[in-house]
């Protein structure tokens, strides 16, 4: 059926939304924020076993953590999907990309770029056809 994405790519997307959402509603940087990104990005964090906020432990007793992305603009930056890049928006940062350009608003930088770059990876998905 075209135009329906597959239930993964559903839950996918509905992660990324949230997180968006999240995002969108913060105050401040945050590692409850970092750690609802980093599920969104990676939905096998979810297997392993939480420590604290974005800080998980694998099979092996070795831990995952989350980068800052609520704090840090670099880190905020690597989640910007591959072949779009950040500009400087009438409003905030902008992701652009192929297939569009995705805002984020926001009073911190590195939260603003995640909106935008969130936007960006539901926009790609949109478009993806598998």
């Amino acid at each position: 059926m075209a135009g329906v994405l597959p239930l993964s790519a559903r839950a996918s997307h509905a992660a990324l939304e949230t997180a968006m959402a999240s995002c969108r509603q913060a105050e401040r940087p945050a590692r409850g924020l970092d750690a609802e990104i980093a599920l969104a990005l990676f939905p096998s964090l979810r297997d392993l076993v939480p420590v604290e906020a974005g800080i998980w432990r694998q099979e092996d007793g070795s831990h995952v953590r989350a980068l800052r992305y609520s704090e840090s603009w670099q880190a905020a930056a690597s989640i910007v999907p591959a072949g779009c890049w950040i500009e400087a928006g009438s409003h905030g940062p902008r992701v652009c990309g192929p297939h569009g350009d995705w805002d984020g608003t926001h009073e911190m930088r590195a939260i603003a770029v995640c909106i935008a770059a969130l936007g960006a990876r539901i926009g790609e998905a949109n478009l993806d056809p598998d």
